[in-house]
């Protein structure tokens, strides 16, 4: 004679009728009221694994047990949840060409700011490359391709009294009497603020377009009054006071 027997817990079934009852025959069933139950006696009963779970047998229950977190599946990869589900990506390694936030996938070249970008396509890390105007070591960190004076630029930068050291990452002329170095402009030369290299003030001139000051009085470049100096020779009146050209 066979008999059947149930044994739940829960939402699981228990251990085999044989053990409890001692019966030969006896035959697991699931009740009506848990459709989704699955019985075994190995886990092959359970059939073919679900995306990011495999099946084990437990007390002649079918039951789901997370596959490694990152596991490729039909989406992206398996989550690290208690229950695994498919999501977009856990790691910048997870996307190909571009970033993860928020366990989605975002790309370099959808030409929007989305992820974790600080510009359209740039910045923040992952695939994308760097932006305008952020620091640089190398062109290959740069999104433009071009890594001058430390900051990442639209082109290169290399002309005399010119730098790309400012936020907007183009090249600009350098201030007025900075020091290039730049073997053209050495010695006793300087920048005119204007991209040119002329002499600093103090220096013997013959005619104003010599100097970065523009102004060359009494043979020697000046500076005018209210610009900072070092010594007096620098002034337009021979006069340099705490530092500031005097009339």
């Amino acid at each position: 004679m066979r008999h059947f027997c149930v044994v739940v817990m829960g939402l699981l079934l228990l251990a085999s009728c044989r053990q409890i009852l001692g019966i030969e025959e006896a035959t697991l069933i699931c009740p009506p009221e848990l459709p989704g139950c699955k019985l075994c006696s190995v886990s092959q009963d359970c059939g073919p694994s679900d995306e990011c779970h495999a099946w084990t047998c437990e007390d002649n229950a079918c039951v789901p047990v997370n596959m490694p977190a990152r596991t490729k599946c039909a989406t992206g990869v398996c989550s690290d949840d208690p229950v695994s589900v498919c999501v977009g990506c856990l790691e910048y390694e997870d996307c190909s060409g571009g970033q993860c936030r928020d366990r989605t996938c975002s790309r370099c070249d959808d030409g929007i700011q989305n992820g974790w970008e600080t510009g359209i396509d740039c910045g923040g890390g992952g695939a994308c490359k760097d932006c305008l105007g952020t620091a640089c070591q190398v062109a290959g960190d740069c999104k433009s391709g071009f890594c001058e004076d430390g900051t990442c630029c639209v082109a290169t930068c290399d002309d005399v009294c010119a730098y790309c050291g400012n936020p907007q990452g183009d090249c600009r002329p350098m201030p007025k009497y900075v020091q290039d170095f730049n073997p053209v402009c050495a010695g006793e030369n300087v920048c005119d603020g204007s991209g040119g290299c002329r002499l600093r003030p103090g220096e013997v001139c013959i005619n104003p377009v010599d100097c970065a000051s523009f102004r060359c009085v009494m043979n020697r470049c000046r500076k005018d009054a209210g610009e900072p100096c070092s010594f007096p020779q620098e002034c337009v009146e021979d006069l340099c006071v705490d530092g500031v050209c005097q009339k």
